[in-house]
C-alpha cells in the first residue's frame, strides 16, 4: 500500500471536521465556558502524569496571561505593588498602560496562590509529540528524520513518507488568518519586552565564512522564551496536534490521550501557561478582525496590524 492510501476518505474528513472546529473556536470572540476548560485542562494533566493544578487563574488577554504566568513560576504574589509592569526590580520590564495594570494586578490578587513558591513551566509537555513519533516508526518504519539518506539507498520507506503525504494533503501550517493572529499578537508581546540574555547564551564567533555558534534569536526572543515561555495559543498549537493526532489515525494506531486532551484545552480557551500545581488561563477575545489585524480583549489590551 502507498502512505498516499493511508490517507483514506475517512482521515480527510476527519482533519477537515478538526480544523473546522479549530477555526470556530479560534475566531470565536464568545466567552470561555470556563467550568468545561477547567475540567479539560484536569483531564489533560492526568493523561500527562501530572497532578491536578489546586488552582486555576484566569486572565482576560495575552498580556494579562504573560504576567500572572510570569508572576505565579516565580512564586512573585507579594510584590504586586503597582510597579510591577514597569519596575525591572519588582517585576518584569512589560510595557503596558497604567489602567491595564490596574486591572491586571486586581484580577490576579483576588486568583493568585501563596506567594514564596516558585514553578516550572511545564507547557512543553503538553505539545511533545515524541511518543507518536515513536509509535509511528514501530508501526511503519525507520526514523522519521534521522539517517533519511541511509533507508532512501535501500529504497527502504517508512513512518516520513506519511508524514509527507499528510503534510501535501493537509499542510503544515495552520490557516493564514490563524498564523496572522498568532504573529501578530507575539511580536506585540516582543515588542512590550526587555530584559537582559541569559549568561548560557554564548555570542557568536567569526571564523572565517563560518559563525560559530549560529547566531541566537533576537534579544527580545531569548528573554521573553526565558521569562514567559510555555504559553500555547489555540491559533498556532492546536494546528501541530492535528496533524499528528490524524496521522496515528491514518496508521490505525490507537488515539494518544496526551495529545487528545491537549487539543481539547486548545478548544475551550484563547491561551494557557501550564505550570506545577497552578495553571494561566486565558479569555478570548472580544473584537477580532484577521483583514488589518484588530485584536481586542476585555481587559483594554488591543493589538492592531501586524
Amino acid at each position: 500500500m502507498g502512505y498516499e492510501e493511508l490517507v483514506t476518505g475517512a482521515v480527510a474528513e476527519r482533519v477537515a471536521a478538526e480544523s473546522d472546529r479549530l477555526l470556530r473556536a479560534a475566531l470565536s470572540t464568545e466567552r470561555c465556558d470556563r467550568v468545561a476548560a477547567e475540567a479539560a485542562v484536569a483531564e489533560a494533566y492526568r493523561a500527562h502524569g501530572m497532578a491536578v493544578p489546586r488552582t486555576a487563574v484566569w486572565m482576560e488577554s495575552p498580556l494579562g496571561g504573560a504576567l500572572a504566568s510570569w508572576v505565579v513560576r516565580h512564586g512573585r504574589e507579594d510584590r504586586l505593588d503597582g510597579t510591577l509592569l514597569g519596575d525591572a526590580v519588582a517585576g518584569p520590564p512589560i510595557s503596558a498602560p497604567p489602567e491595564f495594570a490596574r486591572r491586571a494586578e486586581a484580577l490576579l490578587r483576588r486568583q493568585a496562590p501563596a506567594a514564596g513558591k516558585e514553578r516550572r513551566a511545564v507547557g512543553h509537555a503538553f505539545v511533545d509529540f515524541a511518543d507518536a513519533q515513536a509509535r509511528l516508526v514501530d508501526a511503519l518504519g525507520f526514523p522519521m528524520y534521522d539517517q533519511l539518506d541511509f533507508y532512501w539507498d535501500q529504497d527502504v520507506h517508512g513512518a516520513y513518507e506519511l508524514e509527507q503525504e499528510m503534510t501535501k494533503r493537509f499542510g503544515s501550517s495552520p490557516h493564514p488568518p490563524l498564523t496572522r493572529l498568532a504573529l501578530s499578537v507575539h511580536h506585540d508581546l516582543l515588542g512590550r519586552v526587555r530584559g537582559p540574555v541569559p549568561e548560557r547564551v554564548v555570542r557568536p564567533e567569526q571564523d572565517g565564512d563560518v559563525i560559530t555558534p549560529p547566531p541566537p534569536p533576537s534579544r527580545e526572543e531569548i528573554y521573553f522564551y526565558e521569562e514567559f515561555g510555555g504559553g500555547l495559543d489555540c491559533w498556532g498549537s492546536a494546528w501541530e496536534l492535528i496533524r499528528w493526532r490524524c496521522m496515528l489515525a491514518a496508521a490505525g494506531l490507537p488515539a494518544s490521550p496526551a495529545l487528545e486532551t491537549a487539543q481539547e484545552v486548545l478548544y475551550r480557551v484563547g491561551r494557557w501557561w501550564p505550570l506545577e500545581d497552578v495553571v494561566v488561563l486565558c479569555e478570548r477575545p472580544v473584537e477580532l478582525r484577521f483583514e488589518n489585524t484588530l485584536i481586542g480583549y476585555a481587559d483594554g489590551y488591543r493589538v492592531v496590524g501586524g
